[in-house]
């Protein structure tokens, strides 16, 4: 391993690291803030999703690896595995090279670069989500899934509390019932309602509901959905509702991104 003589002193050396195709370079879940630019090679980055590994992106010559661990600070762990996709060579930059510029970074910047990084981490785990999908719709092709609802939650879910408002789509004369959303995506929603909900109109698969739900001050969202998934619920007076949003209007879908987002 060659050392270049980018530092003096006791700072450690940038190093310069060379990785052979398929070795990992960086582990998700492992401690480390050392930063790495490839120099020239591909690298991978991938996201553990269901134990499946999923590639998020493809870093080549001149980009950086690491830099989120290095942000976030040495108490947090790294939220993705680097892997070589070809021969690579890397130079690995002890954090000590950096620290002393990034923390005389006025503080709102650092504010800045930390909600940006939060919602990077988001990010990153919606595309792993939607890359999952698709994995699973090609494997679909071979073999149906008995449970429809299964292809749903690969998606990236958010976990929330919301009350909702909900009646049948085909009878809207019915009174207004009552819900709360445990948790939202981009293709559908759960639905924790009071099992006599089912006694003032049918609550089976294939049913549409038109639903209300308050996002936040302000914001609601307005959509069309149907069960595909029924379960049991906490206690006997409760069912949950696994449901998939068959009509949103764009107005409506940027709302829900926003959320699902902050």
């Amino acid at each position: 391993m060659a050392h270049s003589k980018k530092t003096e002193g006791k700072i450690p050396p940038a190093a310069q690291l060379r990785y052979a195709k398929g070795d990992l370079i960086i582990k998700e879940g492992d401690y480390g803030i050392s930063i790495y630019e490839v120099i020239s090679g591909k690298a991978g980055i991938f996201i553990d999703a269901e134990n499946t590994e999923v590639m998020v992106a493809a870093k080549g010559p001149g980009t950086i690896i690491g830099e989120m661990a290095f942000l976030g600070g040495a108490n947090i762990p790294r939220s993705a595995s680097a892997r070589a996709l070809e021969d690579c060579h890397l130079e690995a930059w002890h954090s000590t090279l950096l620290l002393t510029d990034y923390r005389k970074m006025p503080p709102i910047l650092g504010l800045i670069t930390d909600k940006a990084l939060k919602r990077l981490r988001r990010i990153n785990k919606m595309v792993s989500g939607l890359s999952l999908k698709e994995m699973q719709d090609e494997d679909s092709k071979v073999q149906d899934s008995s449970d429809p609802w299964e292809k749903k939650r690969s998606s990236f879910r958010k976990a929330c509390n919301l009350g909702c408002i909900y009646r049948p789509k085909k009878d809207p004369e019915t009174r207004e019932l009552f819900g709360r959303a445990m948790d939202i995506s981009k293709g559908g929603i759960q639905l924790v309602v009071k099992t006599s909900n089912s006694l003032k109109c049918s609550h089976v698969p294939g049913d549409e509901f038109s639903i209300n739900i308050r996002l936040s001050p302000g914001q609601e969202l307005n959509t069309t959905t149907k069960i595909v998934n029924i379960s049991k619920g906490r206690t006997a007076a409760t069912i949950g509702l696994g449901m998939t949003f068959t009509h949103m209007t764009r107005a409506d879908q940027n709302k829900l991104g926003f959320f699902l987002l902050a």
